[in-house]
This record gives structure tokens, sequence and C-alpha cells, in this order.
């Protein structure tokens, strides 16, 4: 290994040799974190490219720390450019989002930063960001599907950082977006699948057959009460700067679970309220009314009925980031659940039965915690009461019209 003061920052892994900055400086929105050098440590002719860019690397973070909490760098006319300034720029949208928001936009701006970090704006035309996006969704293998998600998030998130540069009247951002504002990409389709009933009620013994009550208990609630996951299982999120969190806090890696149901949640009348994660509307449920959750409940000895209401059996504490959504489908695989019909519809599954049911599209609304019945209606997916009222209503009229 070099010495540390030639190759700042750099570490040695399994896969090869990355440069790694502090945590400070990540912990300050500085990116990348990591950067993969794709060289080797073994060929004397590798070391001074090495070196180089591990300077490079650090010289940057060491610059971006400097100019925290004052005037902003110069801004050098790249996209690169436009993207870091839109991280660390103090009056950016994007220090306004909530942390899970800012790891999914900072995943689609290292895409951006790698691919077309270099280019200067002045240079863009409408021809680029037709290439771009074609390119971008491209099958990963071929013959596989299209990555048309993939290629929309791109645009979409190029878009909002022209409307960024605008804003901070950065030099020919105005006319960028306005282009992309004008421009129309294809958009990836609206999921279609639904959760059923049937898909429920093969999960949840299959879930307890192999002692995974959380799963089967967090997935009842979901599908029962239209809750999205993780007003259900709660999340991670960074504990602020100065905050101390209490002696019964879930601590994981520097963060700490917020927001998902504990047994506080649930009165002795069993009536859930419940301020949402996405809008903060307040939902309310009886479950007394969810014969499903009743019963995983009852299974639930009193002695264990405190803190957080779904525990990872594994880890004897709240799901980490992704351990909910890979364990349950361990257990739907092994109860005969097709790969498409993933958790997250359990959502979508409770609306479009609720429609099929001949309830009311606000009372649904209500019930989802949805602020607009539009919203409601994309959850839908392939309910027929409504259509099935109106045939019954048809009908009905015609059987009149032949009477007369």
């Amino acid at each position: 290994m070099r010495s540390r003061s030639t190759t700042p920052g750099l570490k040695r892994r399994r896969s090869g040799i990355y440069w790694c900055a502090t945590h400070q400086a990540v912990q300050a929105g500085f990116r990348p974190s990591v950067a993969r050098l794709p060289y080797s440590l073994e060929n004397p002719d590798h070391r001074p490219l090495i070196e180089a860019n591990c300077q490079r690397l650090q010289t940057e973070m060491l610059q971006f720390l400097a100019n925290r909490g004052r005037e902003q760098p110069r801004f050098d006319g790249t996209l690169l450019g436009l993207s870091r300034r839109y991280q660390v720029d103090a009056a950016s949208p994007f220090r306004r989002l909530k942390h899970n928001s800012r790891l999914k936009d900072t995943y689609v701006l290292k895409l951006i930063e790698a691919a077309f970090g270099k280019r200067a704006l002045s240079a863009l035309r409408i021809a680029d960001f037709y290439r771009w996006y074609d390119e971008a969704k491209k099958p990963k293998r071929p013959g596989g599907p299209e990555r048309v998600r993939r290629a929309w998030g791109i645009i979409k998130k190029l878009r909002e950082l022209f409307a960024y540069g605008v804003m901070a009247e950065l030099p020919e951002c105005e006319r960028l977006y306005t282009i992309l504002r004008n421009a129309r990409f294809p958009q990836p389709a609206r999921r279609r699948v639904v959760m059923q009933l049937a898909h429920v009620e093969a999960f949840l013994p299959q879930a307890l057959a192999m002692g995974r009550l959380s799963l089967a208990l967090g997935t009842a609630l979901q599908f029962e009460t239209a809750l999205r996951q993780k007003d259900v299982i709660g999340e991670w999120e960074p504990i602020p700067t100065g905050a101390k969190p209490g002696a019964d806090a879930f601590v994981l890696n520097g963060r700490r679970w917020v927001r998902g149901l504990t047994w506080a949640d649930l009165p002795a009348d069993l009536v859930i309220r419940k301020a949402t994660t996405k809008t903060g509307a307040f939902a309310a449920h009886d479950l007394k009314l969810c014969p499903l959750v009743l019963d995983l409940l009852e299974r639930i000895p009193a002695e264990k009925r405190t803190g957080p209401l779904i525990i990872d059996e594994n880890a004897g504490r709240p799901y980490a980031e992704s351990a909910y959504g890979r364990e349950w489908r361990i257990v739907a695989r092994a109860a005969g659940i097709p790969n498409q019909v993933w958790n997250m519809d359990a959502r979508a599954g409770a609306i479009t039965e609720a429609e099929d049911a001949g309830a009311d599209l606000d009372h649904i609304r209500s019930a989802a915690a949805h602020s607009q019945a539009a919203t409601t209606q994309r959850y839908s997916r392939g309910a027929v009461g409504k259509s099935r009222r109106v045939a019954e209503m048809r009908l009905a009229y015609r059987q009149a019209q032949n009477e007369v």
C-alpha cells in the first residue's frame, strides 16, 4: 500500500481499490463518497495514476469542506459543476429533501455525472438529450426489457437540475430548461399488478410456518388498512447533529428508527390513528374490522407488546433498510406468489378490493389518507366495481324500457 501522503483516502477491498471520502465530508453532502479506481497496486505503471486520482479527489473534498457556509465555489459551466452545486448549495431544493429522497436523488446524479458530467452546458442541444434517453433505456442484457423508468428518471433529474440553475442564475440553464420543458419523452407504464386476498391468504400461513410472524403481521396490516409499508414498519433516518437518541431508541449505523407503528399506537379499542410519512395526513383504522390482523395479534404475548410493532425476529430490532422486502420475497416464493407481485402492491390491492366491494371513492380516499381522489384512482388497478354498477343500471334501464 502506498504512503497515505501520496494516496490520501485510498482503501483496498476484495473487489479492488477505492478512494473514500471522510465521514465528515459524506455527512456534509460531498459526492462521490466512494470512487472505484480501475488500476492495480501490483502494477508499477499504475501507481502514478492511483496517486494522481487520490490527490485530485482529496483536493476536491477539502475544497468542498472549506467552502461550506461561504460563497459558493466558482461554477465551471459543466453538467458536473451544476450537479455538485445543486447538492451543496444551501438554497437548493436538494437540501430540503427527506434523507431517503436525497439518497435516491444522489443515485441518479451519480449516473448523470459519470456519463455526461464533462459536457459543457453551452454545447448541449435537444439531440443530446434524446440520444442520452435512448442509451439509458437500452436493456441491461441482450433480449431483456427496456429500462424506460431509468431513462425517464435521468431526464426528470436533468429538468430539476436546470430548474435549479435558473433559480441560481447560472448561465445556459434557462435555455436548457426551456428545451426539456417542451420536449416529450416516453414515460414508464404505470404499475398494474395488485396483491389479492388470495395472495395474502397464501402468504400468512407460510410466514408463520417459517417463523416470520413479523412479516405476516406487516403484510396483513398493509393489506387490511392500505397503509404504506413505511407507515407500518418504519424507516431509518440520520441522527441530527447534536441530537441524543433516548435510552429506548433503536440506533443502527448512525441512524435511528422512526415513524413505524408501535404498540403505543394500538389503544384498548384497537383503533389506530397515525400521521402518514409521505404527506402527514392522518389515517384511522379500526382493527376490530380486520380479521387477518386480529388473528395475528392474538399470537403475540402481552409481555412482548412494547416498542415497535414489527420486529425482525433474526435481528431483534426493526428491519434494516431493504431487509423487509428481501425477506418478504423469500416467504412469497415459498408460498407460490408470482415474482411480479411485490409487497408494495398491498396498498393497491386494498384500494382495488374496496372499489370492487362498492365503497364510495371519497371514503376510499380518506381511508388511504390521500389528499386527492385522482391519486386514489391511480392505485385502483383493474377494479370493476364502478363498471359493474354502471352495467347493472343499464340493464335495469333496458328492462324498464321494455316494460313501457
